[in-house]
Formats: C-alpha cells, sequence, structure tokens
C-alpha cells in the first residue's frame, strides 16, 4: 500500500496516464478518417483560406466560402490563421492532402499535452496536493470525447492551452498578493496578452476573460489594502517592478501586447465593416449563400418550422431537462465524421455512470465544505470561472432553443475547457470531507476508481468499442481497428449491463 501512494505522489502518476493519453489520441489521429466530427471539415477549410495571404486582415470573400459562415470575418480565427504555415510549408513540400492532414492532428495533440503540463504546474502552484493532481488529470485525460477532439484539427485544442496559461498566471498573481501584497506586473501584462489571444482564437473564450477581469480586480483592491490604502504606495510598488525589468524582457512584453491587440483588433474591423463585432453569416454573405454552412442553414430550417403552438421549457426546466443529460452524454459517447452522417454511438455505462457518481460525490463535499467555510480561494475562483462561462453559454444555447425549439448544439467538449479545474476542486472537497479516512485506504480507492473506469471502456476504449470499420481509413485504421475493438470488447462485455 506504501508503494501505491509512493506512485501517486510521484511524478510517473503524471507520466504513464500521460503516456497512454499519447498513445491512444496518436492511433484516433492516424487511424481516423476525415474529416472528424468535431467540425473537422470547417477548421481545415479555413486554415486553406488563411493559407492564401500573409496577413489575417483583406482576404476578399468569395461566394464559396459562405460553408465556412462568416469566414475570415469570424473573430475566431487565430488558430486558423497560425496553422496556416504549417500547413504552407507541408504543401511547399508537396505532401498529400491526408498526410498534412494527419501531421496537422499531430500538432494539435502537442497544443493539449503542452495545456495539461501547463494545467499541472498551476495546479500544484495553487497548493493543490500532488495525489489530487495526478488523479485528477487522469480522471479528465480518460474522458473518452477528450481523446477524439484532441486528436483532430480543432480551435478548441489551441484554447485549451491558452486557458491553462491565464489559469497559470492567474494562480502566480494571487499566491503573491496573499503572502506580500505585492502584484507581480510580468503575471498581469501576460494575462492581458493571454486574454487577447484566447478571444481571437474562440470569442467563446469571453467569459472567461470576464471571469480572470473579475479575479483580477478583487487582486488590485487586495493589494491597494495590503499598500495601507496609499495611492503612492501602489504606484511605488508598481513603477519598482517596471524597473527591474530587463531592456529585453520590456521589449519583449511590449512586443507581445502590440501583437496581440493586433489580433484582436479583428473585433474593431468587424464592427467598421459589418456593424457587429461578430457577425452572422447572412451580414457577410446572402441568405442564399448561407445556406450552404451547416448550423445555420440548421437552425433557419428549425426556426421555420416551429410550431405556432411550441411552448419552450423554462431555463432551469431545459438545463435540467436538456442541458445537463446532453452534456454529459456527449462527453462520453462516440461520434463519427461528416463523411459517415455523423453517426453516433451511446456512452458505454460504467463510464456514464461512473463519472456522474464522482460528479456528484463531489458537489455534494463541495457544498459541506462551503458550508463550513472551508473551501480554498482556488475552489472560489473555480467556481467564479464555470458559473460565468457555464451561465453564458447555457443562456446562449437556450435562446437557440427557444427560436428554433431544438436543443440544438449541446456539444460535451465545450466544457473541456475548465474541467480540469472542476474535476481538481472536487477531489479537493471530497477528501477535505473524507479526511479522517486513512491516507492508504484513499489511494486505494482512487486507484480502484481508475480501475473501474478503465476496464468499463474509459478513455480511447469508448471510441474503439462504439465506432464501425468505416469511420477509420482502409489498410491500418480499418485493421488496427478490428483488432483492438475485438479484444476490449472482450473485456468490456461484461460491463455493458
Amino acid at each position: 500500500m506504501k508503494r501505491l501512494t509512493a506512485f501517486l505522489l510521484s511524478n510517473w502518476a503524471f507520466y504513464i496516464p500521460l503516456g497512454l493519453f499519447v498513445l491512444s489520441v496518436l492511433w484516433v489521429a492516424v487511424s481516423s478518417i476525415y474529416p472528424m466530427a468535431f467540425d473537422e471539415e470547417f477548421h481545415y477549410g479555413l486554415i486553406k483560406i488563411y493559407a492564401t495571404s500573409w496577413l489575417p486582415y483583406g482576404i476578399q470573400h468569395t461566394s464559396d466560402m459562405a460553408q465556412f459562415g462568416a469566414a475570415t470575418a469570424d473573430p475566431s480565427y487565430l488558430f486558423h490563421y497560425v496553422m496556416s504555415f504549417p500547413y504552407r510549408l507541408l504543401a511547399w513540400f508537396g505532401l498529400s492532402d491526408t498526410t498534412i492532414i494527419i501531421l496537422l492532428r499531430l500538432l494539435n495533440l502537442g497544443f493539449v499535452v503542452s495545456s495539461l503540463f501547463v494545467f499541472r504546474r498551476a495546479f500544484l502552484n495553487a497548493g493543490v496536493g500532488k495525489v489530487i493532481v495526478n488523479l485528477g488529470l487522469w480522471l479528465f485525460m480518460l474522458i473518452p470525447v477528450f481523446i477524439m477532439l484532441a486528436a483532430q484539427i480543432n480551435y478548441d485544442n489551441l484554447l485549451l492551452l491558452i486557458v491553462a496559461w491565464s489559469v497559470y498566471l492567474i494562480v502566480d498573481m494571487t499566491n503573491r498578493v496573499r503572502k506580500d501584497g505585492v502584484l507581480p506586473l510580468a503575471s498581469v501584462w501576460l494575462l492581458a496578452i493571454a486574454v487577447l489571444i484566447g478571444m481571437s482564437i474562440k470569442y467563446a473564450f469571453l467569459p472567461i476573460a470576464l471571469s480572470l477581469f473579475i479575479w483580477s480586480v478583487g487582486l488590485v483592491v487586495v493589494s491597494f489594502k495590503r499598500q495601507k490604502h496609499s495611492f503612492r504606495a501602489f504606484s511605488t510598488m508598481v513603477k519598482k517592478q517596471l524597473s527591474s525589468f530587463s531592456v529585453p524582457a520590456l521589449s519583449g512584453l511590449i512586443g507581445l501586447a502590440l501583437l496581440s491587440i493586433f489580433f484582436a483588433s479583428h473585433y474593431v474591423v468587424n464592427h467598421a465593416t459589418y456593424g457587429s463585432a461578430i457577425p452572422s453569416c447572412e451580414q457577410v454573405f446572402t441568405e442564399d449563400e448561407c445556406t450552404a454552412y451547416g448550423p445555420w442553414n440548421r437552425n433557419r430550417a428549425y426556426a421555420a418550422n416551429r410550431s405556432p403552438s411550441f411552448q419552450p421549457l423554462s431555463y432551469p426546466a431545459y438545463m435540467a431537462i436538456e442541458w445537463l443529460p446532453g452534456m454529459t452524454e456527449r462527453l462520453t459517447f462516440a461520434l463519427a465524421g461528416k463523411t459517415n452522417d455523423f453517426q453516433t454511438k451511446p456512452a458505454l455505462p460504467v463510464v456514464v455512470f461512473g463519472y456522474v457518481v464522482l460528479t456528484v460525490i463531489g458537489a455534494i463535499c463541495f457544498v459541506v465544505q462551503a458550508v463550513k467555510r472551508n473551501v480554498t480561494w482556488f475552489g472560489w475562483l473555480t467556481i467564479l470561472l464555470i458559473g460565468v462561462y457555464v451561465g453564458v453559454l447555457s443562456l446562449q444555447l437556450y435562446g437557440d432553443y427557444v427560436k428554433t425549439a431544438q436543443p440544438v448544439a449541446i456539444n460535451g467538449r465545450y466544457l473541456l475547457l475548465l474541467l480540469p479545474l472542476v474535476g481538481i476542486v472536487l477531489l479537493q472537497s471530497t477528501a477535505l470531507v473524507f479526511k479522517k479516512v486513512p491516507a492508504n485506504t484513499k489511494v486505494s480507492i482512487g486507484l480502484g476508481i481508475i480501475a473501474v473506469l478503465l476496464i468499463g471502456g474509459a478513455g480511447v476504449s469508448t471510441y474503439i468499442v462504439q465506432s464501425e470499420p468505416h469511420w477509420f481509413w482502409p489498410g491500418f485504421g480499418q485493421a488496427s481497428q478490428a483488432i483492438f475493438k475485438s479484444v476490449l470488447s472482450a473485456i468490456i462485455l461484461p460491463f455493458r449491463f
């Protein structure tokens, strides 16, 4: 038992699951047919468009671009622009489209792996125990949809890295203010840059940016109080930090700030051009042209066929009946891409019920700790981030539901950006509630849960067992899927009650 505890306290308890995660994602990336489910064709198409220009602005719209929505008028563009450079290089070498797609998928895996390292460092810096951090990230890496997302070309993979970096910076700022009342100017500067970059990758980052801003304002207030409410002392602290920057460091920070402002100015350009910072497809193209854009055309068709007698659920009822169950299922199911008409396979029972039970227990324990006023500052930071993000996201989707009479766009992958924090906080709360339970017992339970989830089909197993041969490239893809499926099905079958 001591060896198991020592293992969970070691870096190997992170590196080994990470290695298995990487191998799983590599196999999915190399074997799965293009396009995969999560808008991979959309992202790859925009990458090709941005590859036609050295700058992200001024690309002339043509009618065929309407299949990508607002196309280059979409402020969620930085991923496509950045990825256009490796695409240009690979295309210049004359590689086939299939080879380029696989290599770009592997680059996306690099973003995800980097984010896991940054998240881990942020959690440890926040004072979370190593066992909880290792177990929490292990559970995160076993979410079936996370493996599918990490294996394809998608802007959420780069955004996950920016979210991790932002969390790392806000943790550093909080630690410094709590320790000596000093607001670290370099971290503030870098956080502002991270926010500008994040909102340029995907405008869904804006609620997270708002949460970070609110927390940062609180840190400024606390720091000001620690300086004895003196503006002179506060300004002296800032000037002292500025004077400590070397010329290269200050120049680098200024350069990064200007570059991030240049990228984020897409919102300003859009407002000047289209009258909206985030224009919809019909503001950029004609309505006839926008019919080529799947989500826009789907919502318009639903709205047109909406029954006059339709009575939408209340927002709380919508959350309980549609949103929460839908998000849960779509974090643990398996899904094919556009070529296979987005064929959907249900989540494996042990996996979905396992994560639901763990979440419910963790939530109850968090409430217990909140009543006892024993929640850490990192716990409240997480609540702020997830509360604002889920609030904005769910209200937006509820509005779509009211307009279309259909619960559209409920995708579990939208929650992956903040699930690492949520998982860590819930595990931490559970450990505090059961603090009288011997450590060795808790370690055994933790590893037992991991074992049950693995045997029940967590991780890549869900995608393999639930998939069909036509989800994969002919040759290696289909052959390897057949072998893995036969082996894993024999293990998981007894648990598919």
